[in-house]
């Protein structure tokens, strides 16, 4: 039976050939082979996905075109398939762990908060204690000098395990520290609060240093219907995709990222001119358009992307202005980009 199905095989493959007018090119007998046997046990595909890709190849096999350019050109067509897949299962897998880090920093901060509880309690139990002993030293005792050496040591004691724990909690404090400075869901960018206290040091800064200081604010356009038509959890991964985008560029300059609120992500960039900070936004909007996303359904990605843009306003400090001032001044040139048909690049102006 075995023998009779490899036969049958072979002569579809053969029928197959001879439709196309291969012959014993190995490299076209390749192409169709991976088409045809191999693109069906591939479990990254979805049996549309591989109907798809053995329409597009078979249409241009049907050319009958065996010049080494054409081969190149499905060679090529090939490669996009297979990149595009992995890059939607690397997206996938980073979203993955996005997940996990944020749960991961949420219980490390409950833990902490925990244990800083715990600490005043054990605090106040041994307060407690101190006093019920030392009134006991006191009432058990007739001669004073031996009552104040007693509790003069009971009291060195309970000094030196205070100052023990002090230091457990202060050591947790900076870890609490840094867990309250990035955002719980975007854990590659900081949050509000650190960056109204980066953005304040940076201002004061310039007192003293006149260097160029630029504030970029980014939107994302049209969150709300992507969220009405996909989902929160699309709007999510929206957010996630342009979080790593923002971070990947900032990190070569220096830049700090943070989440302003809801879809809006900012950058500070210290010793910037307004000049280059526009390029450096213009680089963003340029990726964020050319992004491939896809979606997930399930815990599966989508066969086709969807296209998401963003708005960028940037904003360069000026003399006199407070860090209010120069965050409103990229917001509203983030809203004059809006207004002049989204997917853009302003600068603030007077």
């Amino acid at each position: 039976m075995a023998l009779k199905k490899t036969n049958g095989s072979m002569d579809q493959l053969s029928a197959i050939l001879e439709k196309f007018g291969i012959r014993n090119d190995p490299d076209w007998l390749s192409v169709v082979l991976f088409v045809r046997n191999l693109l069906g046990k591939l479990s990254i595909y979805s049996e549309d996905k591989q109907a798809e890709i053995q329409r597009e190849i078979f249409t241009e096999l049907s050319k009958k075109d065996f010049s080494d350019k054409h081969f190149e050109t499905i060679i090529a067509m090939l490669d996009m398939y297979i990149m595009q897949t992995i890059g939607a299962l690397e997206l996938e897998e980073s979203l993955s762990q996005e997940k996990r880090s944020g749960t991961q920093l949420l219980n490390e901060m409950n833990e902490i908060i925990d244990s800083m509880q715990g600490a005043n309690v054990r605090q106040a139990k041994k307060l407690t204690a101190f006093k019920e002993q030392a009134a006991t030293v006191i009432q058990s005792e007739n001669d004073r000098s031996l009552i104040v050496s007693k509790v003069r040591d009971m009291f060195q004691e309970l000094i030196v395990e205070f100052k023990e724990e002090a230091k457990e909690l202060n050591a947790k404090a900076k870890m609490l520290e840094r867990t309250a400075n990035f955002d719980p869901m975007l854990t590659e960018l900081h949050n509000r609060r650190a960056m109204d206290a980066y953005i304040n040091e940076a201002v004061l800064a310039q007192r003293k240093d006149l260097a160029p200081l630029c504030f970029m604010m980014i939107d994302v356009d049209h969150f709300k219907k992507v969220n009405d038509t996909y989902g929160h959890q699309a709007g999510d991964d929206v957010l996630h995709a342009l979080a790593r985008i923002i971070n990947a560029h900032a990190i070569q300059y220096r830049g700090f990222t943070a989440r302003y609120g809801g879809e809006e992500l900012i950058i500070i960039m210290k010793n910037m001119s307004l000049d280059k900070a526009v390029v450096k936004a213009e680089a963003i909007r340029a990726d964020v358009e050319g992004y491939d996303f896809r979606i997930r359904t399930d815990g599966r990605l989508a066969e086709k992307p969807i296209q998401f843009t963003v708005s960028i306003g940037v904003a360069e400090w000026r003399t006199g202005w407070d860090s209010g001032k120069l965050l409103s001044a990229a917001d509203a040139a983030m809203y004059e980009a809006k207004n002049a048909g989204r997917n853009r690049v302003c600068t603030f102006t007077e």
